[in-house]
């Protein structure tokens, strides 16, 4: 199943789960703010997602397929920690295919070891917050995904020289998707 699939499957699962539970989806969680796609975009990244060919940060990273629904906050902030652990995941499988060339020289391959690494955690911590997110606990979520940001932040720093290589356009959209999860976050638990 593609990620885009697995995607839409979890977005409609969480949308059952929480109308199946008795929980309006608005209310998934006490006093957290409810609001549209557009202006949960707009609080994120100061900017509406853009139309046509989806273009810019918000829109690549908020990919929701239930574009007209209210949802509450806390399930898209869920939604940007798995889009952003997904994003880590496909970055992690890049970096160890890059590693698999035998030609590939030193400098480069302890950069694509350094980033290997540094997705790991990255991946550990988005998982981790959606686990909190989904209880409705906010008490770290927000520095946990602060720190998987600094991870790629960094994984982008040791890539720096090699900007023709697949792995350096990952991670700068891999930097949106933790910004967002980072600023949605943020917005339920204060910046």
């Amino acid at each position: 199943m593609t990620k885009r699939a697995d995607a839409t499957v979890f977005l409609l699962a969480m949308a059952l789960l929480l109308a199946g539970a008795g929980v309006g989806v608005v209310d998934a969680c006490d006093g957290v703010t409810s609001m549209s796609r557009e202006d949960t975009c707009r609080k994120a990244f100061g900017a509406a997602p853009s139309t046509g060919r989806q273009e810019g940060a918000c829109a690549t990273a908020c990919i929701p397929p239930m574009h007209e629904l209210c949802l509450t906050l806390t399930v898209y902030a869920v939604v940007a920690a798995k889009t952003a652990q997904w994003s880590y995941e496909a970055s992690a499988e890049a970096a160890g295919r890059l590693l698999g060339d035998a030609s590939l020289a030193g400098d480069e391959r302890a950069a694509y070891e350094a980033c290997a690494g540094r997705y790991a955690a990255a991946r550990s911590l988005a998982m981790a917050v959606q686990g909190q997110l989904m209880e409705c606990s906010y008490g770290s979520a927000k520095q946990e995904l602060v720190d998987a940001r600094v991870h790629v932040e960094a994984c982008g720093g040791e890539l720096w020289r090699f900007a023709s290589s697949p792995l350096y356009a990952m991670n700068a959209a891999d930097q949106l998707k933790a910004t967002l999860a980072c600023e949605l976050t943020g917005l339920i638990v204060g910046k």
